[in-house]
């Protein structure tokens, strides 16, 4: 089965941003906004900045063969709504070092995390279910600005998960 999930990339590995989230990976991951848009110290700083980026993005896993394919360098956040023109066989920014790889098939987008390893088990996506997944996707950053209104420091809940929303794209419909 395959699983698209939001990640941040916190430390040299990936949390998952949903509603579901503990207490600790929900800091761990507003830490690591604030820090890769330089306001380490003050979450009010990422209301004043002109626009936001996070590193991470989608991770892809098939449970069923252990394939994942989380997001490259310079891969973000805020581009996830456009692996939405996977099912146009077009492939969305999955970051780089490694250079993922995607080819389409038979209805199928056939992609793993390095071009070059092609002996590797690859996540293999029924396009027809890419919309599916990415609303899957939509709920749990609904559910991350869920927590964001109530978790965020200094009575800024509600401005961060508004701009959050508005930088991310979350709420509107795909």
């Amino acid at each position: 089965m395959i699983e698209f999930r939001a990640v941040v990339e916190v430390t040299g590995s990936h949390v998952e941003l949903s509603g579901q989230m503990s207490r600790s990976s929900f800091d761990a991951a507003l830490a690591a906004i604030g820090e890769y848009n330089r306001s380490p110290q003050s979450y009010a700083g990422l209301l004043e900045k002109k626009c936001l980026v996070v590193a991470g993005g989608l991770r892809v896993r098939d449970t069923a063969t252990g394939a994942q394919v989380v997001p490259g360098c310079c891969a973000g956040l805020e581009g996830w709504r456009e692996w939405l023109s996977l099912v146009d066989g077009e492939q969305p920014w999955l970051g780089h070092s490694p250079d993922p790889g995607l080819e389409f098939r038979d209805g199928v987008a056939r992609l793993r995390q390095d071009a070059e390893r092609t002996a590797e088990p690859a996540c293999e996506i029924p396009l027809a279910e890419v919309p599916g997944h990415l609303e899957g996707v939509r709920r749990d950053l609904i559910g991350f600005l869920d927590l964001v209104r109530q978790w965020a420091p200094d009575g800024l809940g509600d401005r961060l998960a508004e701009r959050f929303d508005a930088e991310f794209h979350v709420s509107a419909p795909l």
